[in-house]
Parts: structure tokens; sequence; C-alpha cells
């Protein structure tokens, strides 16, 4: 039966903990949905304002750009003059958020091609300049000129991808074909990013003329917030970046995208295709103020999870200051320059974890805004292992401390809510400080769980125990016994007898200028420090425990039940109490040990409304009063003549014959020796029993002088009992007592 109480709870306990650590490892569906909503939470607490030196700027076709220029979309040779615009500003990349996937159909010889056929089309479409007949052909030439970023769509449907997107080109493959290239170290990201199967491209005369080519796509998740932004997507099995990523690279004028994976050198994956580990893109020919190199570490598809920030359209540039000249060039120098539609109706709009609704274009701003100032909220692949090793041991010590503190409700409900509260405030501080995403929602469901098991347990465990108890008692005691047998089912009837002890007591030594120094818990927890081993020697050598009197403590030897060497085991039990004390640390203590064997009164004693196993009578009295003359004569252990005597296997020293309050009778005192028995020791017992010789005969000064001239033999262990024999020595030397009978009187 014990047994199985002993098991019942550890079996009990280990169902939630087992099943809350599975759950925050595999994390099935809806339970990362409950943690994302406490990362965007986070996100909103925590939102940052833009930074007015941000190295990237959005030039916003808004409702002002749309009276003045007219309906979007606008001629390319508008685009173009507003991209020369911003090239002329010092730029360091123009980004357009558009997809040029069509030729421009306003363009003078699309338009002339309309009208019917006859001698006045002819001769309008020889009018026309070749050079200004096409827009696109206008906007290719800017094109060329500039530092400009299209973007393409990749998607399910459309042309399918038949050659592989300019940027996307391995340089170990094409190193010579465009200007753009991928470097691949390890396992091939196109196995991990985002997939589609076609792409709508910008013409061709667009594509040729572009600096870069980036995808525009978003993938929101099932509440359509954007969380994360690609970084590099497949399009028909090639490897493509996002806009994003093209515009830095673009910016920094380089040619090589390196994208390290699983399986690459310095990257731990066992031989496991775990994903895309970073990418890097070195500046080859931007200004000395630009980073000379970015890293960014990406999640296992390659995408980055999104800092938002709070949408700020007064920091945008319209397009149509652009256009008339009166925006501040400053604005544009040397930053990333996005342009895309901001206005209502044409925007691509977005949701993020901080604003309902903002515009496609900024969110592709702010990621690029994150990436250069280094910043990234990352949850790494082994924190769902870290978590769900949490909720086993901090569900496991909870468990633990609900166990020692079921009879504790307090304490129990602070445990159970504190931890809870501990990991969410961890979360936190990991979160603002460190950019970590720690989900404390699983945890801390499963330490509640832990919580509500273990009280539902405790309370039918409680019960169950009172039932019993009344059972077992009711027909032979009152109710109010039994209820008192129901809070301590452990003890029995009233009643004693007389039998022979060893009695010990134990008292720490200056133990009230030890706890001054200590909190009021501290003082509590340095008692449990101190009585803990000193209970594990007495049951070690099987005694019982009687109490604990403040820092000390009183047991007993020889009952409940008969142990013929009793005095030997409770010796045995004081030297390891004595050596516990001697290696005791924060803070150091001293104990003193008395211990007398003789005849008392042990058993059940009390009244019917409180029983305690304990022990009275005479030897009790003296072990009490044995106890403090160890300060007396400076040594860890007395014991008496009695004692000694039944443990007589042991090293003693013996060092008085004393009468003690209340007791007529002289006792004999002996020092329990505390190290080996060495010769050194025996030389000791030698020299002691010719001091005391000449003590108890009155010739103190034959004493003292035989004291000082063995002083060495008293070096470590005993010196203070040397000092209080020379003390003692000279005052009776100085004043010597007639009646004296070498009996010394406390």
């Amino acid at each position: 039966m014990r047994l199985k109480r002993f098991l019942g709870y550890p079996l009990i306990m280990a169902v939630p903990l087992l099943v809350a650590s599975l759950l925050t490892l595999f994390s099935p569906y809806p339970l990362p949905r409950l943690s994302e909503i406490v990362f965007d939470g986070y996100q909103r607490w925590h939102a940052q304002h833009g930074d007015p030196d941000s190295p990237v700027r959005i030039v916003a076709v808004d409702e002002k750009s749309l009276a003045k220029v007219g309906q979007w979309p606008w001629p390319r040779d508008t685009i173009a003059k507003l991209t020369q615009k911003l090239t002329d500003a010092g730029a360091a990349a123009i980004v357009f958020d558009i997809a040029f996937g069509e030729p421009d159909q306003n363009s003078p010889n699309l338009l002339v091609k309309r009208l019917p056929t006859s001698e006045e089309r002819n001769a309008l479409e020889k009018a026309i300049s070749s050079t200004d007949a096409s827009y696109d052909a206008i906007f290719a030439r800017a094109l060329r000129q500039s530092p400009v970023v299209l973007g393409f769509i990749g998607g399910d449907a459309g042309t399918p991808v038949a050659a592989e997107p300019k940027p996307a080109t391995r340089c170990d493959e094409k190193n010579d074909l465009v200007p753009a290239c991928f470097t691949i170290l390890g396992d091939d990201p196109v196995d991990f990013v985002p997939h589609f199967d076609s792409a709508v491209m910008p013409i061709p005369e667009l594509f040729d003329a572009a600096q870069g080519i980036g995808a525009i796509n978003w993938i929101p998740e099932a509440d359509s917030v954007i969380r994360k932004v690609p970084m590099l997507i497949s399009a028909g099995g090639k490897l493509a970046p996002s806009l994003s990523l093209e515009a830095i690279r673009v910016a920094l004028r380089a040619r090589n995208i390196q994208v390290r994976s699983s399986n690459a050198s310095g990257q731990t994956a066992f031989g496991q295709k775990s994903g895309v580990n970073a990418i890097r893109i070195e500046n080859e020919g931007s200004d000395a103020g630009s980073p000379a190199q970015i890293i960014i570490d990406t999640e296992w598809n390659g995408e980055i999870r999104l800092i938002a920030r709070r949408s700020e359209p007064e920091s945008w540039v319209s397009a149509s200051s652009v256009l008339d000249g009166s925006f501040n060039p400053d604005d544009v120098q040397g930053r990333i320059v996005f342009v895309g539609a901001v206005a209502i109706g044409l925007r691509d709009q977005r949701t993020t974890a901080v604003e309902p609704a903002i515009p496609g274009v900024e969110v592709h701003a702010q990621a690029v805004e994150q990436i250069l100032a280094g910043a990234n909220l990352v949850r790494p692949d082994w924190m769902q292992a870290v978590e769900a090793f949490l909720v086993l041991a901090l569900g496991g010590l909870l468990a633990w401390i609900l166990r020692r503190t079921r009879n504790m409700p307090l304490v129990s409900a602070t445990a159970g809510l504190s931890i809870p509260i501990l990991l969410g405030s961890w979360s936190w501080i990991l979160f603002v400080r460190e950019g970590f995403l720690f989900d404390a929602v699983i945890p801390d469901i499963g330490i509640l769980s832990v919580f509500l098991t273990a009280t539902i347990y405790h309370f039918q465990e409680a019960e169950h125990r009172r039932a019993e108890v009344r059972s077992m008692f009711g027909r032979f005691v009152t109710p109010a016994v039994v209820e008192r047998l129901v809070e301590a089912p452990d003890r029995i009837v009233l009643g004693g007898e007389i039998r022979e002890l060893t009695i010990m007591f134990s008292d720490v030594r200056d133990f009230t200028g030890i706890a001054e120094k200590q909190s009021p818990e501290g003082v509590v927890s340095l008692i449990r420090r101190i009585h803990t081993p000193a209970t594990e020697a007495v049951l070690k050598h099987s005694g019982t425990l009687d109490k604990f009197i403040g820092d000390g403590m009183m047991a007993f030897w020889n009952a409940p039940l008969d142990m013929p060497n009793h005095a030997l085991l409770a010796c045995k039990a004081a030297l390891d109490i004595a050596e516990m004390a001697r290696n005791f640390e924060d803070p150091p203590i001293r104990i003193g040990i008395g211990l007398h064997t003789g005849e008392a009164c042990v058993g059940n004693l009390g009244s019917e409304q409180r029983l305690e196993y304990s022990a009275l009578g005479d030897a009790v009295n003296l072990a009490a009063r044995i106890e403090p003359l160890t300060k007396i004569y400076g040594v860890e252990i007395v014991v008496t003549e009695d004692t000694c005597k039944a443990a007589k296997d042991l090293p003693f020293l013996e060092i008085d014959r004393v009468t003690v309050r209340g007791r007529e009778g002289a006792t004999g005192l002996f020092a329990l020796h505390t190290g080996p028995a060495s010769q050194g020791f025996t030389d000791l017992q030698a020299v002691q029993k010719e001091v005391l010789a000449n003590y108890r005969k009155g010739a103190f000064a034959e004493a003292q002088e035989l004291l000082q001239r063995n002083v060495a033999l008293y070096e470590g262990a005993y010196s203070r009992l040397h000092a209080y024999y020379t003390s003692h020595f000279n005052n009776l030397i100085m004043d010597p007592r007639i009646d004296w009978q070498g009996v010394t009187q406390l």
C-alpha cells in the first residue's frame, strides 16, 4: 500500500507533464495560433516609431499625385521621368513595387495602331520619332542609367517559367551572363523556399534594362497577417530573391548573393536537410557610409520575421513632388527608395501584427529597414525543444513543491501561479532585449495543468486519509481525538514506560548573534540546513528524534525498540553531527552536544487533545544540563560517566567531575574525541590523568605546571580546554578552597 501511494503521485503528475511537453514539442493546430497572438501583442506593446534618419524612403503614388498627374497607371515616360529625378537626387536604389508585365498601352506607337487603317494613320506613324514612339523604350533608357529594381510576381497560374530569372543565376553555372548571381553553400535552397510554378515577369525590354529583379510576393498566414517576409522564392524550380533582398543587393552594388544552408561548412545538420540558415551580401562598390556586408539570419524556409512598426505616412515623399522638383533631394540621397501606390483604391493593402491595414510597399520598406539595422526577431529551431524541457523541469519542480506544501494552500497557490508568471515575464524580456521569441503560452498551460492536477490529487488524498483515520479510531476515542488523529494519523494512544535511554541534546553556539545577521527567511533556511543533516545522523544510527528546540534538538536511543548498544549509537550520531558542524559554511557554526545514559519515562505523553512520543525524567534533565557545559570546557561533545562506560569502545578524554544544579551527587564528565585515536591522543589521555589527579588532591600549582609543560598535546581540538584549565587553576591558586573535594561546582 505504501509503495502504491509513493508511486501514485509521480505517475499521475507524469501525465500532464508528458502531454504538455509533447504538445509544446510538436505544436499541433491551433496551438501555434495562440502563440502568434501573444507574439503579435508583444509587437503592438513594443512597437517602434520610424527613424527619421532611416536609409529607406517611400515615394508614394498618393491622392495628391493622382490629382496632379492623372489616373493610374501613369504613362511610362512619366515613370521614366520619376526614375531620372530620383537618380539625379542620388538614390542608392530605386525599387518599384509594381509589376510591369505588359507593354504600356499609352505609348504613341500602340495608340496609332488602334486607329482605322488610312492614309492619315500611315502618315502619323511615319511622323512619330522612333525614339519617342515607345514609352517602354523611354523607361528602359532611364533604367539603364539608374540603380533600379523591378518586381515580378510568382504564382501557380500564368506563364510557366522557362528560363531562370535574372538574379537567380548561379555563379558557378552562368557567371558572366547576368549582373546578379547566387553562391550556394550547403543544400540547395530551392528545396526549402516558397515555390511557385509560374511567374509574371517584367516585359523583356524592361527586364533587360533593370539592374535587379525581385519577387514582390507575400506569404500571409491563415488569418491574413503578414508575420514573415520571404527573402527567397523558387519560380519554376529556379531560385530568385525577394524585392527587399534585391533592393539591398543593388544598393550595395553587389553582384553575388551568398546563401548558406544546412550541411554547409560550419553548419551543424548531421546530414539532415534542415533548411536555409543565412544570406550574405557583400558591399562591392557602394559609398563608404554603407556596411561592408549584410548578413541575414533566416528561418529554415528563407523567411525572416517582420519587426512591424506603425505606418507613418508623414515620412513618405509624394511622387508629384518628385516630378515637379519640389521635393528635398536630401530625403532620397544615398537611400533605398521604394516606389509604390498608396492611394486608397490603388494600394496593395496588407495586415501586420501592428497595423490592420498598411500599404504593401511599406512592408517591403520596413523589412529592408530591419535588415539594414541588424535587428532580428528569431525563433530558432531548437526553441521548441527548450520549451518542452522547461515544461518537464519546471512542471516536475512544481509537482515536488506542491507535494511538500500540500498542507499549506497559500504556499501551493503562490508556487503554482508564480512559475507561469515568471515564464511569461522571461518571454517578454527575451523579446524586448534579445529579439527572441520564447513561447510561454503552451508551457504555462502545461504548468497550470500540473497545478490543477496536483490540487485535485491532494484533495482526494486528504479525504481518503481522513476517512481511514475515522474508520480506524472512531470506535475507541472521542470525536475530538479523532480529529486530532486526522491531522496527524501517526499519533497513537496515550501511554508510557520506564526504560534506560541514552539522551542527546544539541545546540548551536551563539545562534542569536548569527540570526541577527539573517533575514527571517534566512533564519528559517539556516535552521533547516542545520537540522536536516543532524536529523539524518540521528535516524542513520537508529535514534528517535524527540523535538527541535529552536536551533537545538533532543533525541534519544533505546525506544521504542530495544537497542543493546544504544549508547554507542548515540555517540556515533553525535560524532556525525559534530563533523557536519565543522564542515558547515555560510555561515560557519559550532555545535555543542551533551549525552547521558539513564532511566527515563518514554512513550506517548500528553493529553487526549495532543499526544507526543517523548521522554521525561531525571536522566533527561541531566542530559539537558550537560550540553551547555561544552561551552565552558571548549569541547564539542560532553558525555557523562554512564555513557562513557556504555560506549567504552570509543576514545574519551576525562575532563572533570561536577555537581550540576538540581542534583546532589557528582557526575563524571568526558569529552568524546572527534578525531582518530592517534598516539598523540593516547599521550594526552595520560597527561590529562595526571593533571586531574593533582587537581583533585588540591595540588593546583603542580597541575598548572604539568598542564603548561604539555601545552602542545592540547593544541587543536583541546586548545580551549587548555585555556579553561589554565584560567581555572590560576583562580584556585590565588583563592584556594578550604573544603576542596576535587569536584567542580556548577
